[in-house]
């Protein structure tokens, strides 16, 4: 089966994106790319390769350059996005059999287009709309959520990432309904019992907390950096982009204890996560969506034997507690720092949140989560 995927961001970056891949070139199907760059300084619809494991894929990019952080004012520039997808897809009908289509953004010229070629197609949602998105008028957002509603119900399969998240699309009503979690697509080795061993064994290392990821101010980015321009007896490494980019970037040239990479690949985020101390995805409990939070970077503690603090009532604050990997805390700065006191009295206490961060992962394997993966298309 031919699987075109897409998605409303880059495909080097994204790890969504790299689990469909990994999961259906391992089942021996075929995919191709329609993704979209918000950086790139050219124009129109360049044609890519994107490597996979020594796979090559075709990857159609759309160049729409945004600025960040703009909420509805970039609503034209989304509009114009979706009528480019919706082009792409009818004209190059011949070039697959199924899409695989990640949130609203794509969703929705999907939704259109399959009901002019017939073409199936499998709905992801990483962030459902009307709680991810901030400004959308009160007025917008009911109309809003029966769109995303449409595309569901119309959808052979509709993925979403945690269990909790069946709540949020309560009213809905698709055909047919699966939990993936945002597991990375690598699989753990005995290396990692090395690196869990060696957390807070060389009382003289600065200890380093490490997050690439978008960098905004719902997600904790100012408040973290304010922390540690005031504490240089803790190194902090970020990555990423967002609104938040030039006040990192400022940072890093004037605190030494602060670096800041712009953005990365998903492979050079996973070497940046490999080497880290301590993990952290602390995001503000007010927005909506955050309450379901599913980040990547839970998994990532996980695999990789990390400790990671994240924010109380966003969802994903229930793993980290039951499984005892880390550490839950108000969304403040306070709490934060009430963290880096009590890990600074006792380093011992990141090693067994690490070691408790690994041996979770069997919960939430990336082998289960392909299976789950695998299965959609087989039934389809």
């Amino acid at each position: 089966m031919r699987v075109c995927i897409i998605r409303n961001a880059e495909s080097k970056t994204n790890a969504a994106i790299f689990r469909v891949i990994d999961a259906l070139l391992d089942s021996g199907n075929q995919c191709l790319l329609l993704t979209r760059s918000r950086y790139n300084k050219d124009k129109g619809i360049l044609k890519k390769e994107h490597n996979h494991n020594g796979h090559s894929v075709d990857n159609y990019e759309i160049n729409i350059k945004v600025k960040a952080g703009r909420g509805l004012l970039n609503i034209f520039q989304l509009i114009y996005y979706q009528f480019i997808v919706f082009m792409w897809i009818m004209k190059n009908n011949n070039k697959y059999d199924i899409i695989h289509s990640f949130d609203l953004d794509s969703g929705l010229p999907v939704l259109l287009a399959s009901k002019i070629s017939k073409k199936k197609y499998v709905y992801h949602i990483a962030d459902f709309y009307v709680d991810s998105r901030g400004g959308i008028p009160k007025t917008l957002k009911k109309f809003t959520r029966k769109l995303e509603y449409k595309v569901i119900e119309n959808a052979e399969t509709t993925i979403i990432c945690t269990e909790e998240r069946k709540e949020q699309i309560k009213g809905s009503k698709p055909k047919k309904l699966v939990v993936v979690h945002n597991t990375p697509s690598i699989n753990i080795s005995n290396e990692k019992e090395t690196s869990v061993e060696s957390i807070g064994k060389e009382d003289n290392k600065n200890l380093t907390f490490t997050y690439v990821g978008g960098l905004s101010e719902k997600r904790f980015i100012k408040s973290i950096i304010d922390v540690f321009k005031e504490h240089p007896q803790f190194n902090l490494e970020l990555a990423g982009m967002g609104n938040l980019s030039d006040y990192a970037k400022q940072a890093s040239e004037e605190y030494g204890n602060i670096n800041y990479y712009g953005m990365i690949s998903y492979e050079e985020a996973l070497e940046m996560y490999s080497k880290c101390d301590v993990m952290f995805a602390i995001y503000d409990p007010s927005v909506p969506n955050h309450r379901y939070s599913a980040p990547n970077k839970v998994y990532k503690a996980m695999i990789n034997g990390k400790p990671i603090i994240v924010a109380k009532n966003t969802s994903v604050d229930d793993i980290v507690r039951r499984e005892n990997m880390g550490f839950v805390i108000k969304y403040n700065r306070e709490a934060f720092e009430e963290v880096l006191y009590i890990i600074s009295k006792d380093k011992s206490i990141l090693k067994k949140y690490g070691q408790n961060a690994l041996k979770a992962y069997n919960k939430y394997s990336w082998e289960e989560m392909k299976k789950r993966l695998i299965n959609i298309y087989e039934n389809i």
